[in-house]
């Protein structure tokens, strides 16, 4: 029998690269307002001109992404937490993008917190966050997402949602938050 170690690796690498990618594909369905993946059918909303997912990633990221409070109702509820590495690594599908702070300042322009909360589409979850030490902090009082901003090798932006603001803040990286994603 031949046996070639050097094809065998070569035909595992591109295995690997083939399941990575097939596993982050799906499908967006303009007419219905969906992206189905293989995770979760995300209802879509466009705003500001671009085509925004209307939920949280939910999403399993080993290591990198939780339910809030180690619940997984809450996954299923508010959708997952990630770290901005995660968020920033290739989670959003093929053909859409973590948004940046412009994208979401585009959409929530001079709204209010309670325009926001009765938008329709957007359907704004007060998912909270949680702490680089592991505490848990804020759900059902503010939603905080993930921008693709990097404020320096430690933080990076993220858009804060409370009761009566909207702020655009750097945070460190190892926290976990909520993520978006908008069409490229």
């Amino acid at each position: 029998m031949n046996f070639n170690f050097k094809t065998l690796a070569l035909a595992a690498i591109a295995f690997a690269f083939t399941a990575c990618e097939q596993a982050n594909t799906c499908n967006y369905d303009e007419t219905a307002k969906t992206l189905s993946c293989p995770e979760k059918v995300y209802k879509t909303v466009s705003l500001a001109g671009k085509v925004w997912m209307a939920e949280n990633m939910a999403d399993y990221v080993p290591d990198n992404s939780i339910c809030y409070g180690n619940d997984h109702a809450n996954c299923e509820a508010m959708g997952r937490l990630y770290t901005w590495g995660a968020a920033n690594n290739g989670l959003c599908p093929n053909g859409w993008t973590v948004p940046s702070q412009q994208d979401f300042k585009d959409v929530f322009g001079s709204a209010t917190v309670e325009d926001l909360k009765k938008a329709d589409g957007f359907k704004m979850v007060l998912a909270g966050f949680r702490y680089f030490d592991g505490k848990f902090a804020d759900k059902d009082s503010s939603a905080s997402f993930w921008t693709k901003d990097s404020y320096d090798d430690a933080r990076a932006y993220l858009v804060r949602v409370t009761d009566t603001t909207i702020t655009y803040e750097h945070f460190n990286k190892s926290i976990a938050a909520s993520v978006r994603c908008v069409k490229e």
